[in-house]
């Protein structure tokens, strides 16, 4: 992998959904993987469920002694994403239905190796569940560590 590769970690958006689609491929009723982009601009009411949700959370720079180097934490939130109004009030349903799917979701992303990565993805600390209107999103959070290098370096 070239360092212009490496250095492009857009492409792990990519690859957490690709796992992600591998993994509910067969599942019925159809499980959908989506993006931000994908849910921008879709109304609640109308979005896809079950689901899955990709959802990049930015990165973080760590320390790092060479300064040609740039140690990069991305952090990704994997929710699953499920209607069911058989419990309205309570969204007890609802919350049954999302247990499985963020499981099936967790065992896909746990120690993958992501292209451009240094190490394996890492769950980390994920927001509360949250219900509403039937629908209940129950997130996972993930990390990447990149490592950024300069290609071009000045001359004194």
């Amino acid at each position: 992998m070239t360092i212009a590769q490496t250095n492009d970690f857009s492409q792990l958006e990519d690859a957490i959904v690709a796992l992600l689609k591998a993994a509910v491929a067969d599942l019925r009723p159809m499980v959908s993987v989506l993006t931000a982009a994908d849910l921008a601009d879709v109304k609640e009411s109308l979005q896809r469920t079950p689901a899955i949700h990709v959802i990049g959370q930015g990165f973080a720079p760590q320390a790092e002694a060479d300064p040609r180097l740039l140690r990069l934490t991305h952090t990704w939130y994997v929710v699953a994403a499920v209607r069911n109004v058989a419990t309205q009030k309570s969204g007890h349903a609802a919350r049954r239905d999302a247990g499985p799917l963020l499981a099936l979701a967790m065992e896909a992303l746990l120690g993958e190796k992501l292209p451009g990565a240094s190490k394996p993805l890492t769950a980390a600390r994920a927001p509360a569940g949250q219900y509403q209107n039937g629908f209940f999103y129950l997130p996972s959070a993930w990390q990447a560590e990149t490592v950024f290098r300069k290609t071009r370096f000045a001359h004194p």
